[in-house]
């Protein structure tokens, strides 16, 4: 496993090293990136972006966003980068931004997806991880990031306004809500690693209905769902379900497996909260 990773990992950096073999300050970043020298990218990334020809260089951002992710995921580095995972998130919203920019940004963006979807698998972990230990305002942050990076997920919407009413942010969790749930519909295709969250979504969502607790807040946002719209959607989680490859996760189980990681889990510090 760790072969094809390391073989994934230059692939990618070949690729970026042929388009930007014009520029000997991304390729040397591109060296070191095959090596694995992941606080030296950092460095160098946070470096380039003091300089205002690189703000709007995309490679940038890419690798910015790639050296914090691995450094998150280094025991070793946990308390020399605290914020690492943050940091790594909030490149990828920058990089976000060329997904509509000319073609070689826009190029880069593209490369970037395979990535991408990696950092939103873990990120989505962590918000889990926070949501099983009953902290669900950390769960919604971690859901923001996501979106953040990509608003055209549907079930991260969803899953974000469902942690934020549940940690009593109930004004953002019903818009959040509102926006998933004026999208989705039977023919939505999810992104694979978004499909288990838009069904547990979809079943809280069903929940948080049903109980009224909050029909106050979704009338004063004109949003007055009905039974007919929730069994729509739990149709909709139902089809959803079968789109899932392997087993369908048992919550109980995750909350289990939560518990495992929380204790090796550094605590974020109470910052989380501010905007980029």
């Amino acid at each position: 496993m760790k072969k094809v990773i390391l073989i994934s990992s230059l692939l990618i950096a070949i690729i970026g090293l042929k388009a930007q073999s014009d520029d000997k300050k991304i390729e040397k970043i591109t060296f070191l990136m095959v090596d694995a020298k992941y606080q030296d990218v950092a460095f160098k990334c946070t470096k380039l972006l003091e300089d205002p020809e690189y703000r709007k260089n995309a490679w940038v951002f890419y690798y910015l966003s790639q050296a914090y992710y691995e450094i998150a995921k280094s025991e070793e580095l946990q308390e020399e980068y605290p914020k690492a995972m943050k940091d790594a998130l909030k490149a990828a919203y920058k990089l976000d931004k060329y997904k509509n920019k000319p073609k070689e940004n826009y190029e880069v963006y593209q490369e970037a997806q395979e990535y991408l979807s990696k950092l939103k698998d873990s990120t989505i972990t962590i918000s889990e991880v926070y949501y099983d230990q009953d902290n669900p305002r950390k769960a919604a942050y971690y859901m923001g990031r996501i979106v953040k990076f990509d608003p055209d997920d549907h079930a991260m919407w969803l899953m974000k306004g469902v942690y934020e009413i549940k940690a009593r942010n109930i004004g953002e969790g019903v818009k959040s809500i509102i926006r998933a749930m004026d999208s989705l519909t039977i023919d939505y295709q999810p992104d694979p690693v978004s499909i288990q969250t838009l069904v547990d979504a979809l079943d809280e969502y069903a929940l948080i209905v049903k109980s009224g607790e909050y029909d106050q807040y979704f009338k004063a946002y004109k949003f007055e769902p009905t039974s007919s719209d929730v069994n729509e959607a739990l149709a909709m989680k139902e089809e959803f379900k079968k789109l899932i490859k392997g087993e369908v996760v048992d919550k109980v189980e995750r909350k289990k497996e939560s518990e495992v990681i929380f204790k090796t889990f550094r605590s974020d510090s109470e910052d989380e909260e501010e905007e980029d």
